[in-house]
Parts: C-alpha cells; structure tokens; sequence
C-alpha cells in the first residue's frame, strides 16, 4: 500500500539539522513539513532560521530538559496535541542526542515513524561512569521491545540516519567483500579504522561549548565516532556459516581526554603560536579539578568471537576529534565549531579477507571547503576525494585481478543553491530520501537499509568502549566482555 500524503515534524532544528533535514520539501511529493519542535532556549534562533528559509509552520518550544528518560507530563500533553492536530505520521529527531530516548519512546507510543539521529542514546557522565555506559544497551532493549509492540499494531518505519550505509563507495567496499566470501569462505579478518574530525577546540571552548562538547563527559564516540564504529561493523556482517558467526566480543578502550590534550599543547604554546592575536584564555592553564572529562579521542580494540571463542575478527579502531587542522587564528568567526572553524576531514580504512583480499580506503581532506573554487575536490585533499584500492590473489584465483582502483565520480553541486559539504553529506540526503520512501511504500523493517534492529551490535559495542574507558578512569580492568 503506497501513503499519499506524509506529514513530517522535526524535532531539533540545530545548526545541522537546519542543512539536512529541510531539502526534502523541495525533492519528493506528497511529503509536507508540518511542524518544527525545539527547546524554549532556542526559540529566537529557530524562528529566525525558519523566516530565512521562508517556511511558516507551527512551532512549539518545549522545556529544556535535556538530560532525563521522559517528557514531562505537560509537554507530553502538549506534544500529543500538536501531532494530532497537524495530523503528523512522522518525525525526525536531530535533537541533542541526551534527549533521543525520551523522544523516541514517545513517538513509538504515538505510531509515528522515525528518522533518528546517531548514537540512538548516550547519557551525561557515560565516559566515566560505568553503569552510565552499561545504560545505552540497556536503553537499546527497552527501545526495542516499544519498537516490537509498536510494529504488532502497524507497520513503523524506523531508520538511524547512520550515513554511511548509503554512501555508494562504502556500498562498493561491501559488494567486493561479499564476492570473496562467496569465493573463498573467508570472513573479514581485521579492520584498521581511522577517523579524525581535524578539529582544534580551545581550552576556552572545550569548558564553555555545549554543542558537540565534552563538558557533560561524553564526547567523540558519541558524536561522528559513532559513523567509523557502525560503518567497520557493517563491513563484516555478512551470512557466515554457524563456525563463523560472532557470538561474543571483548573491548579495550583508552581515550584522550581534556586534561590531556591541554598537556599535549600547553600554555606557552598558545602564547606563542597565537602572540600577534591578544590571545586572552583563562581556561589556558587548564586544571583537572574542572571535571570536565568527556572524550576528545578514543582507541578501541574491538575482538570479535564465534561459539568457540576462537578470534574471527578484530578492529583497531581510532577515533580522533582532535587531529590535523586548518585553524591559524585564536577568536572564531562563529558560533558553532563543529562544522567550519579550520575542521578538515581525514578518514581511512585497512580492510583484511585473510590471504585473499586486502581494501585500502582512503578519504582525505587538505582544507575546508570554499564555495566557487576551482579545486579538484577528487583528488587527495579535496572535499570529494575517496579512493578505495581493492588487491586480490590472483595467483590462487586466475580470474581475479591483482589491483583496481575505485574513484568516486564527481557528484557535488558546487552552485550558490545546493551547495554541499560532499559525499557523506550526500549520503546523509540518500538516507533521508529512503526514510520518506520506506513511508510512502510501507516497507518493512527488513527492507530499511539502516532500521533500527541492524543497529544491536554497533550500539552495544558503543556501550562497550564507554565502559571500558570508564573504567580506566575509575582505575579497574578495562577488558569488557559481552554476549552477542
């Protein structure tokens, strides 16, 4: 049965939120933009960005009770009525990521389908409380058990906006694995990942920022660190035979923290570097007596195990927020420091199928993204540059070749009008299209290429790293052992 008419509600409409989560008015029909919900401390901000973009939808501000498990009861009220009364089926929540769980419970309750942002929950204090990351697997059990009752009444559409699944490079990457173990039999063996965000946050900023910060010790992991560990995961999962399937896994995790990285660039290194800006800082002599604990890089070792306890799959996995950079100035031209602000990109993948095939993916950025510029931004440092080198035994298998090269072919706008940050924010657009599709088409949660259920692993692997780092921090074994 096709849905004619879908009526979308945002909730959470952040600096981000406010580039991805808008195009769809203009690029499928029958799909309206009904409603807009945020925080009652945001509510000039949102008013103001809604009138630049020249949309006029009710809005409502709620309280701002981020940090809590469920919506109070008078917002609660509140909420029902304006769904029902815009007649809304669905909603996409780009809120804060403390506030996903509520969020999402009452959507369940309410039948309405699903958009999420990534991580599907994380908490205040996860990075050094243990039973803090012990929660986001527990959170994900309760979520789904809503979600089973959920799908008993109707169909619910429910996808995690993980990007990656729907980036046609990373799609490539799994078709090529997946035609070696129908060759050989042989699983993914090991997965180098790296990630760095290339961004430089202050010692002013990592106390003061509460966008994508660290101040409420959580950080990395629970933001973009999030796309590397459910992207390396996805690439293993295949149908193995029962020998080989994952049956149980064990993590290793040391981050990085504040503290730390204002040990590795100190004091009298800001003065110098920055002497000709009047750099005036008075977190420069950062003390740990400020608590503030949330992770700017996170190592993982991830072991994955089969029924036997025998290793089938291990990933280093390397999380970086802090990492090369193109900021050369002290005083930020804006607000928000997630997105701009010197940030460049570097991602890489070594990805090992035992003696037959090894697939280097490399996604590098040299500098921002300026619009109007004659850059090559296929190439190494450009925005759009990813490269996967694919080498196979040919000796074994004589209908194999020994080395490809796979390029992403140029696919970004770089017109005033649809102006992107390139393919994973392309992506991103291919994962919301699908949600409103996965609607319209009334697909099932197996035909949803990112729905919720494919997300247990990544999510308690993610519970995992927190509580190994967590405890670290409280100083007992960092070993962690689960269950899959």
């Amino acid at each position: 049965m096709e849905h004619n008419n879908i009526n979308i509600v945002i909730i959470g409409l952040g600096h981000h939120a406010k580039r991805m989560n808008l195009d769809f008015r203009d690029t499928i029909k029958h799909v309206n933009l009904v409603g807009v919900v945020d925080i009652e401390s945001n509510k000039e901000n949102i008013i103001n960005s809604l009138k630049e973009k020249n949309i006029d939808v009710p809005t409502i501000f709620m309280k701002n009770l981020a940090v809590s498990d469920t919506i109070d009861s008078l917002d609660e009220d509140i909420l029902n009525k304006f769904i029902k009364d815009l007649k809304c089926n669905s909603v996409i929540i780009s809120t804060e990521p403390l506030a996903h769980f509520k969020y999402v419970i009452w959507a369940l309750k309410n039948n309405l389908n699903i958009l999420l942002d990534k991580p599907i929950t994380t908490e205040v204090n996860v990075s050094i409380d243990v039973d803090k990351a012990k929660k986001l697997a527990s959170d994900y059990e309760i979520i789904k058990r809503e979600y089973k009752k959920a799908l008993s009444r109707k169909n619910i559409v429910f996808i995690l906006q993980a990007q990656r699944r729907f980036h046609s490079g990373f799609i490539h990457v799994k078709k090529r694995l997946e035609e070696i173990y129908d060759l050989t039999n042989c699983p993914v063996t090991s997965i180098q990942a790296f990630h760095s965000d290339g961004q430089w946050r202050f010692p002013d900023e990592i106390v003061n920022i509460d966008y994508h910060s660290y101040n409420q010790n959580y950080g990395k992991v629970s933001h973009s660190g999030y796309h590397s560990l459910d992207i390396s995961l996805r690439m293993c999962d295949f149908e193995k035979k029962i020998d080989k399937r994952y049956s149980s896994f064990e993590v290793y995790s040391k981050f990085s923290r504040p503290y730390d990285f204002v040990n590795q660039i100190k004091y009298e290194d800001y003065n110098y570097f920055f002497k000709d800006q009047n750099i005036n800082n008075s977190y420069l002599r950062f003390r740990k007596d400020l608590n503030i604990e949330g992770e700017i890089d996170a190592f993982n070792s991830i072991s994955l195990f089969n029924k036997n306890n025998a290793l089938i799959t291990h990933i280093a996995s390397s999380m970086l927020h802090n990492g090369f950079s193109q900021r050369g100035w002290a005083i930020p031209n804006i607000k928000d420091l997630y997105k701009g602000n010197g940030r460049v990109r570097h991602e890489s993948y070594i990805i090992e199928q035992g003696p037959f095939q090894s697939i280097i993916i490399n996604s590098f950025q040299s500098k921002e993204l300026l619009k109007n510029t004659d850059t090559n931004h296929s190439k190494v440092g450009g925005e759009a540059h990813f490269d996967v080198h694919i080498f196979r035994n040919s000796s074994l298998f004589k209908n194999l070749k020994p080395y490809e090269l796979f390029k992403m072919e140029e696919k970004i706008d770089f017109s005033e009008n649809n102006y992107s940050r390139g393919h994973n924010e392309d992506a991103r657009r291919i994962c919301i299209e699908e949600f409103i599709l996965s609607i319209k088409y009334n697909k099932s949660p197996e035909q949803q290429n990112s729905n919720f259920f494919e997300h247990e692993l990544s999510t308690k692997v993610l519970s995992a790293i927190y509580e190994s780092a967590s405890k670290d921090f409280n100083n007992k074994n960092m070993v962690v052992k689960k269950k899959i």
